[in-house]
């Protein structure tokens, strides 16, 4: 016979998955491409080890402490380049419910309100300025983006070492663009001036 009072038991980690899955529309998250490419990384690692050493060797035979001084400087350049690839392999989108986010590695973070976004359209060639204005952001350098989006009023994004700056013009490249434009949906800056 069983108790009048039959209890289901249901694992932790299921719930978790189960409240996970509730909440997956409120926020997702792309990947953002551009940054300090690996190549580029062991280049300047391998040139910063091989000039460290010779000059560590050179001025050695100088002043010990000076050539230690620039050998720990060398070391310091090079755990601060590894330290911003691996951050730079972390940059993102995140599109949620009320905010959109862009964190650029350890350099550049902005959050700004979905309300405050004017158009999103695929980014060209063609679109990406010569000289770009004061207000402008290109997270995708060296590459091209692929989504721009423009803001209805300029938002303050926290750089690195603290500084601040205002942008009104967000450019970044992402692996389905089409899935950033379906995930922001706003309006097109060419789909507004039809109507």
């Amino acid at each position: 016979m069983a108790p009048p009072l039959a209890f289901r038991h249901v694992p932790t980690h299921t719930r978790v998955m189960e409240h996970a899955a509730d909440l997956s529309h409120l926020e997702r998250t792309f990947p953002l491409q551009g940054g300090l490419s690996g190549a580029l990384v062991v280049g300047f690692g391998a040139v910063l080890l091989i000039e460290g050493t010779v000059l560590h060797l050179w001025i050695a035979s100088r002043s010990e402490t000076w050539a230690w001084a620039i050998t720990a400087l060398n070391v310091a350049t090079l755990v601060w380049l590894w330290r911003e690839y691996r951050a730079g392999t972390r940059s993102r989108l995140s599109v949620g419910k009320e905010h959109v986010e862009v964190v650029i590695g350890n350099r550049i973070r902005v959050r700004f309100a979905r309300s405050n976004i004017a158009s999103a359209e695929p980014a060209t060639w063609r679109s990406v300025p010569d000289l770009p204005p004061p207000e402008y952001l290109n997270t995708a350098k060296p590459l091209e983006p692929n989504v721009t989006l423009v803001l209805e009023e300029p938002v303050e994004a926290r750089l690195a070492l603290g500084m601040r700056r205002r942008y009104a013009r967000i450019d970044i490249r992402v692996e389905e663009p089409t899935a950033v434009l379906a995930a922001l949906d706003v309006p097109t800056a060419s789909g507004q001036s039809r109507s």
